[in-house]
């Protein structure tokens, strides 16, 4: 899941930076607010421990002890790829803010234009997951194809992205991989292992509920969680040829249906 820090020391700008930040970023974000320089400090830190740093932090330039600049530095130093976006309400501060090479600067008061333009210009682009379907069925964290522990934990993926959105069942994972009926607790128990497998794999990349379950033996893939090819072509995003039809999940007989 995305992070994204936001600092200033007006609690009434702090809130309307939120606010825009989610009709940009959406609320698929874990979104960080700080009212002064240490907490703002004090969070990028905290969650560079984690592992998962800061992606984009909105920083007030003129905010009281430290300025924004000097958080700024300190954020650099913690994670050298979190995008820094300054946000003000004075141009004076242009040539320092170039020199510091930063991802945006934005003028106050922040409104969707000037941020979504901000977004779309980052120094380090946000690596996003996507899911490839028509043609060799494989999956993406920006350009790293993601790996399974499991061999079959790939199919499985696949399997329950075909059914886009839809709850499968574990009987029904357990005939996929075996085509038999027969119901054993070590198949049961291997079904829920690769379960596990594929919920690890997504969250080392910052990817967490990519699979829902509403009980111990129902499953269903997290359709907000990914982008894909598959579920753009059925939303009607995207136009797919017959050529590309006839490739979707080649690798996969049952998908041929």
């Amino acid at each position: 899941m995305m992070k994204c820090l936001i600092a200033d020391d007006e609690p009434l700008i702090l809130k309307d930076i939120h606010r825009t930040a989610r009709k940009v970023l959406g609320e698929d974000v874990e979104y960080f607010l700080a009212e002064n320089s240490d907490e703002a400090v004090a969070i990028a830190d905290s969650e560079h421990l984690t592992g998962y740093d800061i992606q984009i932090a909105f920083l007030d330039i003129e905010m009281p002890y430290i300025s924004g600049l000097d958080v700024a530095k300190k954020i650099q130093k913690i994670s050298s790829r979190t995008n820094i976006i300054f946000v003000t309400g004075h141009g004076k501060y242009a040539l320092d803010v170039l020199e510091m090479y930063v991802s945006g600067f934005i003028m106050k008061p922040v409104n969707e234009k000037s941020m979504r333009k901000a977004i779309e210009n980052l120094r380090y682009p946000i690596q996003k997951l996507f899911v490839k379907c028509f043609g060799y069925f494989d999956i993406f964290f920006g350009d790293v194809p993601i790996d399974f522990k499991r061999t079959q934990s790939r199919e499985i993926t696949a399997y329950l992205i075909d059914k886009n959105g839809s709850y499968v069942s574990e009987d029904e994972l357990r005939y996929l991989l075996w085509s038999e009926d027969d119901d054993t607790e070590k198949k049961r128990r291997y079904i829920r292992n690769i379960i596990s497998d594929i919920r690890n794999a997504f969250k080392s990349y910052g990817v967490e509920d990519i699979i829902i379950n509403n009980n111990k033996s129902f499953y269903c893939i997290n359709k907000d969680k990914i982008s894909c090819d598959y579920f753009d072509y059925l939303d009607g995003k995207i136009d797919i040829s017959d050529e590309e039809k006839e490739s979707y999940m080649e690798q996969y007989p049952w998908a041929e249906l």
